[in-house]
């Protein structure tokens, strides 16, 4: 199970490489080298993914483009404002976008079967839809969080607290949505899935 979760961990880490290079660097060096470095990064990173034929996620997609369009308008406006509400207007926009993913085969499952192309078990469409609900819910409620910081907080302290609140967030709700029949039963229990059906890890 741990040996599973690390490898979907770091696969969800690779789609967001595009995020941590970014803060990394925003936390350490400022916001032009935070949007320097990201752009360096990001055709590397894509080469990358076209050599090894692990393809373009909506996810990977989604995380790259908006952190590089908020940094940017921030690089050419006189006063950066854009960033101080990049953490509420982000986690909302990836609430929606997982709420609209959680249709048909869902982000989660996309991410999931990158790393298992042959997992099958019982209402597999279903119970990933269901988590990737989870995460929309989980997004939209983090997006409330960081805007009451942003109100409360300097840029700096803010995204601090953004990382370090998104990283304890982002793992509770990894060990919740890969943990196999845990989860499952959970649904159960809320009567989304069918009582009598089992997953096997």
């Amino acid at each position: 199970m741990m040996d599973k979760l690390k490898r979907l961990l770091g696969t969800a880490a690779f789609d967001f490489g595009g995020v941590i290079v970014f803060y990394a660097l925003l936390a350490t060096l400022g916001l032009r080298a935070a949007i320097a470095g990201t752009l360096v990064f990001v055709p590397i990173d894509a080469y990358r993914r076209h050599k090894l034929k692990i393809g373009f996620p909506r996810l990977y997609i989604l995380s790259t483009a908006m952190v590089l369009i908020f940094g940017s308008i921030d690089v050419f406006s006189k006063r950066p404002f854009m960033l101080k509400y990049e953490g509420a207007v982000t986690e909302t926009i990836v609430g929606i976008a997982f709420a609209l993913g959680s249709r048909g085969r869902s982000i989660i499952e996309e991410l999931v079967l990158q790393q298992q192309p042959d997992l099958m078990f019982p209402h597999l469409r279903r119970f990933f839809q269901l988590i990737t609900r989870c995460w929309a819910i989980y997004y939209f409620c983090m997006a409330c969080f960081f805007l009451w910081v942003s109100q409360h907080f300097t840029l700096v302290h803010a995204v601090g607290i953004r990382q370090v609140t998104s990283l304890v967030g982002a793992g509770a709700m990894a060990l919740f949505s890969f943990s196999g029949s845990f989860a499952f039963r959970i649904f159960q229990s809320l009567g989304l899935l069918p009582a009598d059906a089992e997953v096997h890890e």
